[in-house]
């Protein structure tokens, strides 16, 4: 029987960490024909101001609440709820050979539900989604075979991709989409691109002016940027970089988008490996993954609050296996992650951390016995 090779995203293959264990099941499984895939529709004065969102920082208290199911509010009718939260996610089907970006709905407590997916294409790979603040938009990176990366945005509502004209003025791979000022801006790492410095540099594109920005400062020749993720107000951009300057062989730097200036903060950083940064909406708060000594297992997730220049505990999250690509809410209290700990569905899984309580929250129906990945999760508008 032919096998689909593992997927295996190109930042994975940096500094090696020791083994830790996980789990390696393949089974196949079947999903229900009849699911209904339910799509929210977002209209005219709802949409979501960030700036406003109270965000959580390390001087807030957590208390340790149990996370227990709760009963369906008054008027809801049992097994329906009001979602809280919007997950966006890559994943394998069982009957295709490559991944898919899927919705998932969360009531910000214990139950959850599938909400639809980006409508995908033949020998086409979507990875890595990144969903506006308001949940309108999807950005995403897709790679049809034989081709190289090109960034996509998916409307919601309408259930089709935008036209941009110019976002893919390139030959070559563009990866690692990040949205923010509800869906107004996509950033993303481009692989010498023609109108740029050199190899990986971050590139910055105007969903609304269809239009390229330019990042003064950020970019350098002899030096990889990548792997950028915007604040949800759009005014900081955190990248990784292997810059000399930095303390490890990758670091985190965060980009003041106003001011045109590239901020180092060696409190954040470590001699190892920082990547995979993920702002709260105002960018204060960093969630990043790092091999540094001192962790639970391989790779773990760390969250830093950049005012007070400290890392923030976060109890019962990691675990002895690998935990990556994380994704902090715009509020700071929810975090998304994957991990590889032998305790999930599959050889990759989707785990949802509360930080108000500090603990993991049920998420049925999410995960399968396929790999679960790149998870870019917001709060929904009231």
């Amino acid at each position: 029987m032919k096998t689909r090779p593992r997927y295996r995203p190109y930042w994975l293959s940096g500094r090696p960490s020791k083994p830790a264990p996980c789990r390696r099941q393949r089974s196949a499984v079947v999903f229900a024909s009849g699911l209904a895939l339910a799509v929210a529709t977002f209209t005219a004065g709802r949409l979501l101001s960030v700036a406003s969102e109270p965000v959580a920082t390390a001087s807030q208290s957590v208390s340790a609440v149990p996370a227990t199911p709760s009963a369906a509010p008054t008027g809801e009718p049992a097994g329906e709820f009001t979602p809280k939260l919007l997950l966006a996610f890559a994943a394998y089907h069982p009957r295709k050979q490559q991944p898919t970006i899927y919705f998932y709905q969360h009531d910000g407590q214990s139950r959850g539900k599938m909400a639809g997916e980006v409508k995908s294409e033949a020998k086409r790979s979507d990875y890595h989604p990144s969903l506006g603040a308001d949940g309108r938009l999807c950005a995403f990176a897709a790679e049809v075979e034989n081709e190289t990366s090109r960034i996509h945005v998916w409307d919601l509502a309408q259930q089709k991709l935008l036209e941009l004209p110019d976002i893919n003025k390139s030959p070559n791979a563009q990866l690692h989409a990040s949205m923010g000022g509800s869906g107004k801006w996509v950033a993303f790492a481009a692989w010498r691109h023609p109108e740029s410095d050199g190899r990986w540099d971050v590139l910055l594109y105007d969903v609304d002016g269809k239009r390229r920005l330019p990042l003064p400062g950020l970019n350098s020749q002899p030096l990889d940027e990548r792997m950028p993720a915007l604040s949800g107000d759009g005014r900081v951009l955190a990248y990784c970089s292997n810059d000399k300057a930095g303390l490890g062989a990758t670091d985190i730097f965060c980009y003041d988008i106003a001011a045109g200036l590239p901020l180092y903060d060696d409190r954040l950083n470590s001699t190892r490996a920082d990547i995979e940064p993920s702002l709260s909406g105002d960018g204060n708060l960093v969630a990043f993954a790092s091999d540094r000594r001192g962790g639970e297992g391989g790779r773990d997730i760390y969250l830093y609050d950049r005012a007070k220049r400290e890392l923030i505990p976060l109890p019962g999250l990691n675990s002895v296996a690998h935990e990556q690509s994380p994704s902090l809410s715009a509020d700071g209290r929810f975090l998304a992650f994957v991990s590889e700990r032998s305790a999930g569905e599959g050889e990759r899984d989707i785990f949802l951390y509360d930080r108000q309580s500090a603990q993991l929250l049920p998420t049925p129906g999410l995960n399968g016995k396929h790999e679960d990945m790149d998870p870019s999760l917001i709060v929904l508008p009231p």
